[in-house]
């Protein structure tokens, strides 16, 4: 028995750099990490994911002798499956934020609901816009290419090669403008017919100023909001395209910049 423990823990230590990258990804993912499914549903999901991944990833990985260093390569590989997850979570806050947006316009931020999906308080729109943008991401099996996408990038980036150097931070930084400027085009239509809204209650505040414009707008703003909402839900299929485009993008520039 003592024969085989030795060289079952060097496996295991070869293993766990790896399995730290597999670890990191699923803590932030989209549709892999939602808060609202068990703890220990989730830990045995990225723990099962890891003991089938990094064998594969690594067969041959060289785990370093000191115990500093080997410490330090396993903090930058989970610092690498983060940055992996955070770049794919951070694509589908797109929409999140364009209901936000939206939320703010139309007088919705009262009703807050309680997220479960980001443990946060969200609104009406900003929710249900996530939730339907997650199921269409499952629903084209994003998850499926996320997960190979996951496994292509050992192949980029072997274990201990990572870099994380200036480019990650400018990589960030242009994602986090390209998921603005998409967050405010999803929220553009509304936007419009809510100026137009405004515009003509003010209009209707000067032709009859015996109105309460108060109190018939903000109902009326709601539902002109919910109804162009609902029109133009199906142009939420043309900016998944375009969302899914940009995380392979995002993804595929961070696993080249950590490879340096």
């Amino acid at each position: 028995m003592t024969v085989l423990a030795g060289p079952l823990v060097e496996h295991l230590l070869a293993m766990l750099p790896a399995g730290l990258r597999v670890v990191g990804l699923m803590a932030l993912a989209p549709g892999l990490s939602l808060q609202q499914a068990p703890a220990q549903a989730r830990v045995a999901l990225a723990l099962a994911l890891a003991v089938v991944i990094a064998p594969i990833a690594s067969p041959h990985a060289a785990v370093p002798d000191e115990p500093l260093r080997f410490m330090a390569l396993c903090l930058v590989e989970l610092v690498v499956g983060l940055a992996m997850g955070f770049v794919a979570a951070a694509v589908l806050e797109a929409l999140r934020f364009g209901g936000e947006v939206l939320d703010l316009q139309m007088g919705l931020r009262a009703g807050q609901l309680f997220d479960p999906a980001s443990g946060a308080h969200s609104g009406i729109l900003s929710t249900a816009y996530y939730m339907i943008a997650l199921v269409l991401f499952v629903s084209v099996n994003g998850h499926h290419w996320l997960l190979r996408g996951l496994a292509a990038s050992f192949t980029i980036v072997p274990i201990g090669s990572a870099s994380l150097g200036g480019a990650l931070a400018e990589l960030v930084g242009d994602l986090g403008t390209c998921v603005l400027a998409m967050g405010l085009r999803i929220a553009a239509p509304v936007m419009a017919a809510l100026l137009l809204a405004d515009l003509a209650l003010g209009l209707v505040a000067r032709a009859v100023p015996q109105i309460n414009v108060f109190l018939v707008g903000i109902p009326a703003k709601i539902a002109v909001g919910l109804v162009i909402a609902a029109v133009g839900a199906p142009l939420l299929l043309a900016n998944l395209g375009s969302i899914a485009r940009l995380m392979a993008q995002a993804l595929d520039l961070l696993v080249r910049s950590l490879a340096g």
